[in-house]
């Protein structure tokens, strides 16, 4: 079995957390052996991917999982400029 986890840093504690909140429906989606499981502590987002049975299999969960984080970071990035 294969598995990964990622680390961000964000500027603040509120931005982890939104990013993390965007990925969930994916962390409750997953069905099969793969699973996807992120958690915030302070401004670090932590996301697992466990359960992998092919290394491909674990890359392409990664890559999508990484276009996921963008479109959320990019989404939040327009929300935030549009309050400011």
């Amino acid at each position: 079995m294969h598995q990964a986890e990622i680390r961000i840093r964000y500027s603040s504690p509120s931005l982890a957390r939104s990013v993390s909140n965007a990925l969930s429906p994916d962390d409750k989606a997953a069905t099969g052996a793969v699973k996807v499981s992120s958690n915030v502590k302070g401004r670090t987002l932590r996301v697992r991917v466990t359960g992998a049975d092919r290394f491909e299999t674990l890359q392409a969960t990664l890559q999508d999982t990484f276009r996921c984080i963008h479109a959320a970071e990019t989404a939040l990035a327009k929300v935030g400029s549009v309050r400011s």
